[in-house]
């Protein structure tokens, strides 16, 4: 009896030791969702960067220097003919403005000092526009003493041709005499500047191209159109 007794005994605590062995149930994991896609990345919102002034200058000087440096391969003809043309420009739209004639030739001089004056019946009006624009002044004084400039170049050259082709000193020294008259005839022509449809010419270089060509259809007109302003 005992036997049987202790073996019942021995199955129950058994029994008992299994279920307190027995796992836990285990809740089933949640199935993975799986996307061709990525996950998109949360989407930072637009910085602005604000500049000091320090970084403004040199930005700004940057652009200048570049605007400066755009015409350094110019040859001097080519930088003459650009401000001649800016100035030219200008002073077309101004003279719309007055309603004068885009046909009509004006005479404008510049003397040392920067002051214009002008011929025709548009006089007072030419002047007082230089007048108010100071800075219109000046680059008309400027464009015309390079045009000057310019020309006495020219006449320099024609000397020393006319120098090289001769042995005769009675030539070579009839191309000296030459010279300094030509070199006269600029001096008084350079600030002379003449206004006429929409182009600016320098009464210096109009000279100069005159002595080149001595022959050319306008020659006479021409002679007489630098006489008067020579007188």
């Amino acid at each position: 009896m005992v036997a049987v007794a202790n073996g019942a005994n021995a199955h129950s605590t058994s029994t008992q030791q299994w279920d307190k062995a027995a796992p836990a149930a285990v809740a089933p994991a949640k199935p993975s969702v799986s996307s061709d896609k990525p996950a998109s990345a949360p989407t930072a919102p637009a910085a602005f960067v604000s500049l000091s002034d320090r970084a403004k200058a040199i930005i700004e000087k940057a652009k200048a220097d570049q605007a400066a440096t755009e015409g350094l391969t110019d040859t001097f003809d080519e930088m003459l003919t650009k401000r001649t043309d800016a100035l030219a420009d200008r002073l077309s739209k101004a003279f719309e403005k007055m309603n004068i004639p885009p046909e009509y030739a004006t005479h404008m001089k510049v003397d040392k000092f920067g002051n214009v004056t002008a011929e025709g019946p548009w006089k007072a009006k030419i002047e007082k526009m230089f007048s108010d624009d100071p800075a219109l002044a000046k680059e008309m004084k400027e464009v015309s003493g390079l045009n000057a400039l310019k020309a006495a170049q020219a006449s320099l050259d024609l000397y020393n041709e006319q120098k090289k082709s001769t042995n005769s000193e009675a030539k070579q020294a009839e191309a000296w005499k030459n010279y300094n008259i030509r070199s006269m005839n600029i001096q008084t022509l350079s600030g002379v500047m003449t206004m006429k449809d929409g182009k600016l010419r320098s009464a210096a270089v109009d000279y100069m191209n005159m002595i080149a060509d001595p022959t050319g259809i306008s020659a006479a007109k021409s002679r007489q159109d630098f006489a008067s302003r020579l007188a």
